[in-house]
């Protein structure tokens, strides 16, 4: 099929077209507009029963392609461009489109009749453009967007087993005059997820659900795992309600999902029975010391059971140890040396941590005393707090309602010790509803979005997708997630829940929440503070400050883009009047 002869430069048209290409329906411009090449490569598309194709095409002005294809006709969209997509250079979309063919340097400058050195350059540009890191990367991210060039340069060899290659061999047969018999559709492979889809973690369930539709829709737009698609199965729960707990699980198990996923649960441990009892595996993200050491205790109920981030007991420790880093290296000098950490009184299996915290606060010099709300809530809790003039407080809820809540009844009574959150600033809807009273809290996240290429390439494809970024924590878990889950059906029989779990524990994966390492007593990703271990194993205790609206990582320093800034209401700032 020969791509390269064209009738002119095609203007903005969409057409509809047979097995033969021929127009059955001109849906807008006309029907010049669409080259009899490009009518061609939608009867392929149809003829393959790729069901559709996004391509550009580099005439004197470049044009973006989108085929779609039923059971009986193909759609073809042309549009012009302005400007090549993230101001890529045409030689530069050559060596991307190849790319996707998967060859090596060497193959691509043969293709291109250029050296393999500039090749390279050309592939450290094109990796720097996307904003990825590894040629695999964009090799997907070109899949996805549509950024391979047709024809192929130096023709469809090594495209023989994408949508592309069989579209393009299907063009060059003679027409049958009839549509392609479809073979049935494979079952899907179904991602279950408990998600707070009402209520008050309601924001937060948007984060997770988005996150895991971004990555199935990026594993699907390149065929999926083994030739099968994955779909997302969701189940409304309310995180502090066992009974919807049972039921979202009921409604999964019936769905026949082949992997469990959720977020924070205070019923972990029903959780963990169910899923412990049906032998599906479940990945989730409670975040709990107490479900930690309860797998670890009985390895063999809770073989397929994994906690994708480390667990809170983290929490109470870190609080004490960067408050204590940033006295001492004179960043902060704080007129009281007592800390107060306020806990969520209905959550028993959450720890955070405090036993410890309070031993290493008395080792550094410091008195930490633990509250809870009471009948007030979490605003007269902050303004008890604002009353007893601690050196910092740290908001021990991952609810966004109890931060809030907090942070006014603080602030409105005047309270100048530092905030310090836990978990619940990630999501966006806090620093919207706090407006610039959010400015300068502090918050930990044992597993946040890593402000680096991989995760700024994530945000900015999430919020292309959504549009809206994505919050700094559990957006990018259920990307992970998903990703993680898809690794392991690759390479094992997904019914096999035992060989899926066995791979889990195995594996390590590097996602944009950091490092996943199952391979731990209890199945729990590791965490990473600065000092001492491997982060490539583990997944680092991001601290972060809101600085003029934004997030800024602080600690440790290797994943920080900011420095902690006193903030103005505290004790001691030249801000406070």
């Amino acid at each position: 099929m020969d791509l390269t002869t064209s009738s002119g430069v095609p203007g903005r048209a969409t057409l509809r077209v047979d097995v033969r290409a021929a127009v059955a329906v001109v849906e807008d411009g006309v029907a010049d507009d669409v080259p009899p090449v490009l009518r061609r490569l939608a009867a392929g598309v149809l003829l393959a029963g790729v069901g559709e194709l996004r391509v550009l095409r580099l005439d004197e002005v470049p044009t973006r392609v989108h085929v779609r294809a039923d059971e009986t006709s193909a759609t073809v969209a042309v549009e012009p461009l302005e400007a090549l997509p993230y101001g890529l250079s045409r030689r530069e979309l050559e060596v991307t489109t190849l790319l996707v063919a998967g060859l090596t340097n060497a193959r691509i400058a043969e293709r291109l009749a250029i050296g393999a050195r500039t090749v390279g350059t050309h592939v450290d540009r094109v990796l720097s453009k996307l904003g990825v890191a590894s040629r695999g990367a964009a090799a997907a991210r070109a899949l996805d967007e549509g950024l391979v060039v047709v024809p192929p340069p130096g023709g469809a060899g090594g495209f023989e087993q994408l949508r592309l290659g069989r579209a393009l061999a299907a063009a060059e047969r003679p027409p049958s005059g009839r549509p392609p018999v479809r073979a049935p559709r494979r079952r899907p492979l179904r991602v279950g997820a408990l998600l707070p889809l009402t209520g008050a973690a309601t924001a937060d369930a948007r984060e997770m659900e988005q996150g895991a539709r971004l990555a199935i829709e990026e594993i699907n737009a390149v065929g999926g795992v083994a030739g099968r698609p994955l779909e997302l199965r969701a189940a409304d729960v309310d995180p502090q309600d066992a009974a919807t707990i049972d039921r979202g699980f009921e409604v999964l198990l019936a769905a026949d999902v082949d992997v469990l996923t959720s977020g924070y649960l205070a019923c972990q441990d029903l959780a963990h029975e169910l899923a412990a009892g049906v032998g599906v595996p479940y990945l989730h993200a409670a975040t709990s010391g107490v479900m930690e050491r309860r797998a670890a205790d009985d390895p063999g109920r809770y073989a397929r059971v994994f906690q994708v981030c480390p667990s809170d007991v983290h929490y109470g420790p870190h609080f004490v140890d960067y408050l204590s880093g940033l006295r001492d290296r004179g960043a902060w000098r704080p007129d009281s040396r007592r800390l107060l950490a306020v806990r969520q009184p209905a959550w028993e299996l959450v720890d955070l941590g405090l036993q410890q915290a309070a031993q290493h606060a008395a080792d550094r010099g410091w008195e930490l005393a633990v509250d809870a709300p009471t009948a007030g809530g979490w605003h007269a809790a902050g303004a008890r707090a604002a009353a007893d003039d601690p050196a910092a407080v740290m908001m021990g809820s991952y609810l966004v309602d109890d931060h809030v809540a907090f942070v006014e009844g603080f602030r409105g009574a005047g309270g100048a010790g530092l905030l310090y959150g836990i978990y619940a600033p990630s999501v966006p809807e806090l620093r919207v509803r706090l407006g610039a009273l959010a400015d300068g809290i502090l918050w930990a996240t044992t597993t946040g979005t890593y402000p680096d290429r991989l995760g700024r390439a994530f945000a900015a494809r999430y919020a292309r997708r959504f549009g809206a970024v994505p919050g700094r924590s559990h957006a990018g878990i259920a990307y992970d997630r998903v990703h993680l889950v898809a690794g392991a059906w690759a390479t094992t029989d997904f019914r096999d829940f035992a060989a899926v779990a066995g791979h889990l524990r195995r594996s390590v994966h590097r996602g944009v929440n950091g490092a996943y390492c199952f391979d731990a007593p209890g199945q729990t990703a590791q965490t990473w503070t600065g000092g001492a271990g491997d982060p490539s194993l583990a997944q680092a205790h991001l601290v972060h400050q809101i600085q003029g609206g934004r997030q800024r990582v602080v600690s440790p320093a290797t994943y920080a883009d900011g420095e902690f800034v006193l903030p103005a209401w505290v004790a001691g700032s030249p801000g406070r009047g």
